[in-house]
């Protein structure tokens, strides 16, 4: 059984190099034909796969991101440093988030990014998000300072103000954080509380080394379970706010913010949500 299992993996593995394989000018004639633009303020979520195919390091494929974007846009990738758990979860186990040292769990290419030069990192216990490019330090300033760690006062916000995107490589759509800030934007409008009753307090330590406690709102978990993210996707392929395409063995994604929350302000006004009713 070992063996015949390697040799699927093997024959896999072969195809896709044969059949699949793409360079960085096809990922960025890709993403170009997708809907990315020179000068664009574009958040990405990712997972690196050993055989999606691109024929390159982390690096290359960042580098690629950078040159479609140029120095006038702005990159921007989810940093946390815990996965497979709530914020709740997290912040109970006492955590620090070290801006300078606390590795992203979101996914190599994020990681990869927070190492590469000029990248900075927001100040968010829960929610730490990394900038490249132009004005990458008034996108993520006072992230410790929003209550919401995706609400309008956090980049989250500016993610909109800035007519932002949100580019998906080979990551399903339940990882795209911007539907938080949606969620927080009809958080009176929906059938369970949002958040926990109370604030809690999560350790951040700054660039200067100095740790401080910083209060944050964490997601309910009545909220958690009854999110349907699947309802969401499909409304926003049904609007063409989600377009999709394939490069190599690599799926991409790509939304315009502006759009998704215009689908979701008219979902709620004719009565619809993406969370199922408590029993």
């Amino acid at each position: 059984m070992r063996i015949i299992h390697g040799s699927k993996f093997d024959l896999r593995w072969w195809f896709v190099k044969c059949f699949l394989s793409y360079q960085s000018g096809g990922f960025s004639e890709a993403i170009s034909q997708l809907g990315l633009r020179r000068d664009d303020v574009v958040m990405i979520h990712s997972s690196w796969r050993t055989n999606n195919g691109f024929v390159g390091r982390p690096t290359d494929m960042i580098a690629t991101l950078r040159d479609v974007v140029g120095i006038n846009g702005l990159l921007v990738f989810p940093s946390l440093i815990y996965q497979n758990e709530s914020s709740k979860e997290f912040l109970i186990r006492n955590v620090a988030m070290d801006v300078r040292r606390s590795p992203s769990q979101m996914g190599l290419l994020s990681e990869v990014f927070r190492r590469g030069k000029g990248v900075r990192r927001s100040l968010s216990p829960t929610h730490p998000l990394l900038a490249w490019g132009h004005r990458a330090e008034e996108f993520l300033v006072g992230h410790d300072e929003a209550l919401v760690p995706f609400g309008p006062q956090s980049p989250f916000g500016r993610l909109l103000e800035w007519n932002g995107k949100i580019l998906t490589i080979d990551a399903p759509f339940s990882t795209v954080t911007f539907t938080h800030f949606l969620e927080d934007r009809i958080a009176q409008t929906l059938p369970v509380p949002l958040y926990e009753p109370e604030p809690m307090e999560g350790t951040v330590i700054d660039y200067e080394g100095v740790a401080r406690k910083v209060p944050v709102k964490v997601l309910s978990a009545t909220a958690n379970r009854l999110r349907r993210d699947d309802l969401l996707e499909a409304e926003l392929l049904k609007e063409g706010v989600l377009k999709r395409r394939r490069v190599g063995n690599t799926r991409l994604g790509l939304l315009d913010c502006r759009a998704m929350t215009e689908v979701v302000d008219h979902m709620v006004a004719t009565g619809r949500h993406f969370f199922d009713s408590p029993q």
